[in-house]
């Protein structure tokens, strides 16, 4: 069986920021609790259109499929680490992420 390798980088979701120079990013932890955070635009990673967000890697609990991240920056909420599924980060393809896709096409709506 293949061995999977997963990224130090989490599912997330992106809109529009606080300032034009910014974006929010949402992160929904295993139980389903979105945190919000302001970063950069380069600070989300694109593959095939899906935003990831890199994050710290603290702790790996195999069993249950989780891991502990620790979050680039303190969320709205004040959390700074959360367990994120297995499932949630990005699986290494071999290809390197991109930039944000909707910047690269004009004729996208923005985020």
């Amino acid at each position: 069986m293949p061995e999977t390798i997963y990224r130090p980088e989490v599912r997330c979701e992106v809109s529009e920021g606080l300032t034009g120079s910014d974006i929010t990013v949402c992160i929904r932890d295993i139980s389903g609790k979105e945190q919000y955070i302001h970063v950069l635009p380069s600070m989300a990673n694109w593959e095939d259109d899906v935003p990831y967000l890199p994050v710290g890697i603290i702790n790996v609990d195999r069993r249950p499929g989780r891991a502990l991240v620790e979050l680039p920056i303190e969320a709205d909420s004040g959390v700074n680490r959360m367990w994120m599924a297995f499932d949630r980060f990005r699986i290494d393809s071999g290809v390197p992420a991109g930039r944000d896709p909707r910047r690269d096409h004009p004729d996208r709506p923005p985020a």
